[in-house]
């Protein structure tokens, strides 16, 4: 089974429930669902369009600028960042702008921005998304060739725990998460993009950098 990650070809089972197998990488440490057991992009937006995340929601948005609070301290004053995978809304890019930011907001569904691209950023930032993403290798490696010199990028995701714990493991029922990363899958990540890290500066919150 081939990693997503790393590419290697050689992976163990690490669990199986009623809906797809995991499996774990003996090279870098990745659990992932085999790419074969993915659900379609159609299924994907249906589920994404139930989560109900609003600008409205005072929930979400506490949500949100627990996040951003987490993550300004390691910035400097200005400058301009990516929110990739923002979901429906712009919130968190819009804490940002506040704080004097310029911040360009992109998700595959819902604002398909492809000038994104063609530009530089200071930081980016992926929360609750790395999980998600079909091609995890691909896409960090293209992002972080989006960095400016001496840019951040910022994970939010939760690691996996040990097999006995990740068999009732909360955060591998949502079929749209298709892989999991642990110090060592993090830390051959940072290997692969060319960046210092992981370092821990909040709650599922990893700080990426040069």
């Amino acid at each position: 089974m081939t990693c997503p990650l790393c590419q290697h070809q050689s992976s163990t089972i690490f669990d199986q429930d009623k809906l797809r197998s995991y499996y774990l990488c003996d090279q870098c440490g990745l659990v992932f669902v085999p790419r074969e057991s993915l659900i379609s992009s159609s299924e994907e937006k249906k589920r994404y369009d139930s989560h109900q995340n609003s600008d409205q929601d005072p929930g979400y948005h506490n949500y949100l600028l627990k996040i951003s609070q987490e993550i300004l301290p390691h910035l400097l004053s200005s400058g301009r960042g990516l929110d990739f995978g923002c979901g429906a809304t712009k919130m968190l890019g819009s804490m940002f702008e506040k704080a004097g930011f310029e911040v360009d907001s992109f998700d595959l569904y819902y604002h398909p921005d492809q000038t994104i691209w063609q530009k530089k950023y200071d930081f980016i930032i992926l929360s609750e998304v790395i999980e998600h993403l079909n091609s995890p290798r691909e896409v960090m490696i293209n992002l972080r060739g989006l960095l400016n010199p001496s840019g951040h990028i910022f994970v939010k995701t939760k690691t996996y725990p040990a097999p006995p714990e990740f068999k009732n493991w909360f955060y591998k029922r949502d079929i749209t998460h298709v892989q999991f990363f642990n110090q060592s899958s993090f830390e051959y990540l940072a290997q692969l993009v060319h960046l210092t890290g992981p370092m821990k500066i909040g709650e599922d919150l990893f700080l990426f950098k040069e």
